[in-house]
């Protein structure tokens, strides 16, 4: 006599298994051969900056400005004429022009840079070469930028130094000559070497800033002079 036995159910998903029923086990908690997805897709890069299309390279750098004709290295602070460590320098055995100059007197700087003669002159004069800004009653004391000193020892009578302020007008040109205690007026069509051009004159002021720019200013605080310089065009 046969015995009827209910149809054994399956189990749903997520619903173990009938206790008791051999050869089975749990359901994996995942597919065989699955993987976790990748964070991104192979071949593939971070996105561009911000603003950037894709696929897209970085603008290239700009282009630098063409140079223009630089100032001469001697114009951005006047060379100081040295001779013997600190200007010119001379020896006299008498009191003479040098040693009686005072603050706004005008000379003519003549001879070589080793080897200068001073003399006293009308301001008026087309040959004044320099402005006297200050007379020191000591050798040692400093005259400040820009000026060019003169120191003379005399035999009899006091040392003497002397600040001077290079005598220029506005629209001349001057070079720098190592052979010339001054510096000489020049053509300013076709010079070359150091030469430089006296683009503005301020007197009564020493204040850089009424240079235009691309010139370089050289204040003289005594007398209150400024020289706005620039290349030779």
């Amino acid at each position: 006599m046969s015995t009827d036995y209910p149809p054994q159910q399956q189990p749903g998903p997520g619903q173990p298994g009938p206790q008791g029923q051999p050869g089975q086990f749990p359901p994996p908690q995942g597919q065989p051969g699955q993987f976790p997805p990748p964070q991104g897709q192979p071949g593939q890069f971070p996105p561009p900056p911000q603003g950037q299309q894709p696929g897209a390279f970085p603008p290239p750098p700009q282009a630098a400005p063409p140079r223009k004709k630089g100032i001469p290295k001697w114009v951005i602070t006047i060379i100081v004429l040295v001779v013997l460590g600190g200007g010119f320098y001379a020896f006299n055995y008498f009191t003479d022009d040098a040693a009686q100059a005072k603050s706004g007197d005008c000379a003519k700087l003549s001879g070589t840079k080793t080897k200068p003669e001073y003399g006293s002159i009308d301001c008026g004069s087309a040959d004044a070469t320099h402005v006297v800004g200050k007379a020191l009653s000591s050798t040692s004391d400093k005259c400040g930028s820009n000026y060019d000193e003169y120191t003379q020892t005399q035999r009899r009578g006091p040392d003497t130094k002397l600040c001077l302020m290079p005598k220029w007008n506005e629209g001349e040109c001057r070079k720098d000559d190592p052979t010339s205690a001054s510096y000489p007026k020049v053509d300013c069509t076709g010079a070359t070497g150091d030469v430089v051009k006296v683009v503005k004159v301020v007197k009564g002021s020493d204040d850089e800033k009424q240079c235009p720019k691309e010139t370089a200013p050289a204040p003289f605080p005594e007398p209150k002079t400024l020289y706005c310089l620039g290349p030779v065009e």
